[in-house]
Parts: C-alpha cells; structure tokens; sequence
C-alpha cells in the first residue's frame, strides 16, 4: 500500500483541497496549523517543485488569515515569526521529499518516516528561530506533544482524502474483501 502521485487534475483538486484546508484550519487552530502534516503529503505526492509552490502558498494563506482575520499583532517580531514559519515550511517539505527519495516508495512506513523527520525538521527549526524572537516557552514536551497529536490527525484525515480523491482507497478495500482463489 503506498501513495502515488497521479494526473494534473487530481492534483489540482488535491492542491485545492489542501489550500481550503489551510484557510479552514487556520481559523480553526491559527498557531497549531498541521505544515509538518501538509508538507509530507505535498512531498509524497506532487512533484517537487509544485510542492513547494502549492506549500508557500498553504503558508502565505494562513499567514492572510492570521494577520487579516485573527489579528495577529504587526510588529517586526511576529513578521519575523511568520517569515520563519514559511521557511521552516519548506524546509520541512524538502526533508520530507529527501526521505522519499531514500526510499524509493511511497508506502506507509515510507511516509511515516518523511512525516516524523518533517515533524522533527520544523520543531527544531521553529525551536532555533525562537531563541532569536521569542517565544521558547512554546517548546515544552506537553506543547510540543500537542502540536505532534493535531499533525498525526491531519496527517491521517489528508491522506485518507488523497487516497479517495486518486481512487486507491476503495481498489484497496475491495481487494481485501475479494476472497482469494
């Protein structure tokens, strides 16, 4: 069982569904917004260079929302926090693609191991920024494990999506109630 990438117009759907999801999850979550989450499932099934176009734009939306909508201060701090967040975004999203490429699949130990190395990628990532703008109180084990819950369940709930959006789910549920021969 793996993800594959598939046609342009299931990938402009799926790319559609992701940006409505950003904008949704944004109002919903603002600060615990699933980029390790989405940048995994972008590196796993869209070719890389779309992904990081379709991943800027994830980050420019909910940053809009953020600062247009929710009412993020603007000050130099929180730009210089929002500018992290995109660059840690794509840097997630290029060591989620590395492992990828590692493995040569897109089975779901595959995306498992890209998922937990984006995730780390970022965490750490957001952790260094933090210690030049502020904001390392937002490390700690408990927030970090949160934050790690609510990726897993967008994870999950996206990749469940694609597979029925590029038709695999339900080839893959049918092939496990065809009896065998």
């Amino acid at each position: 069982m793996q993800l594959r990438q598939t046609s342009s117009s299931v990938q402009n759907i799926w790319a559609g569904v992701l940006a409505t999801s950003s904008v949704l999850g944004s109002l919903a979550l603002a600060c615990i917004f699933p980029f390790a989450a989405i940048a995994t499932l972008l590196a796993a099934t869209l070719p890389f260079r779309k992904a990081a176009v379709w991943m800027g734009a994830v980050w420019f939306a909910n940053q809009l929302v953020g600062y247009l909508l929710l009412g993020y201060p603007q000050t130099a701090n929180s730009f210089g926090h929002g500018l992290a967040i995109g660059a840690t975004a794509i840097a997630t999203l290029f060591v989620a693609k590395k492992v990828l490429d590692f493995r040569s699949d897109r089975s779901f130990l595959s995306l498992g191991l890209a998922f937990g190395a984006g995730f780390i990628t970022y965490q750490t990532l957001l952790l260094v920024a933090a210690t030049f703008l502020g904001g390392v109180q937002n490390f700690m084990p408990s927030i970090v494990w949160m934050v790690a819950k609510n990726d897993i369940l967008w994870f999950a709930g996206l990749g469940i999506l694609y597979m029925v959006l590029d038709g695999t789910l339900f080839d893959r549920i049918g092939k496990q109630t065809t009896p065998q021969g």
